[in-house]
């Protein structure tokens, strides 16, 4: 079903698969980081970026198959999901960076980046990186 012929219960069982996924490759991400920074004594960086590495994957499968159905993804929403998540972290960034330099908590800066980054990338999942559209 394309996105724009959704019903609004459809849509809202989207936004929970999607938090699902979100909620499953966050716990891989943390786990992952985790072993392979204390199983092989490497430093935090290296062992996050092995965890955010096997999370984008299950991320990418996981929306791909079952939060937006997409029949056979293939390199253009890879890649497209790639770009998502780069300016997920980008924009994650920068609420952090506005948030704080505007005298906010951290903590209270994570509550901005933890309603607008998941809200922003669902629309850009949903309508750009697991859409039907012919062009990369």
């Amino acid at each position: 079903m394309s996105a724009s012929a959704q019903t609004p219960v459809s849509t809202i069982l989207q936004i929970l698969r999607f938090a699902g996924i979100g909620l499953c490759a966050t716990f891989v991400h943390v786990a992952v980081a985790l072993a392979v920074g204390l199983v092989f004594q490497i430093g935090p960086m290296v062992a996050n970026l092995a965890g955010f590495s096997v999370a984008f994957g299950v991320s990418f499968l996981g929306h791909a198959r079952f939060t937006f159905r997409v029949d056979a993804p293939d390199v253009v929403h890879l890649r497209r999901f790639l770009a998502l998540s780069a300016c997920s972290l980008v924009l994650s960034s920068a609420i952090t960076a506005l948030a704080t330099g505007l005298g906010a908590s951290l903590a209270q800066a994570m509550i901005c980046v933890g309603f607008i980054v998941p809200a922003l990338s669902f629309i850009g999942a949903r309508f750009w990186a697991f859409s039907d559209r012919a062009t990369p």
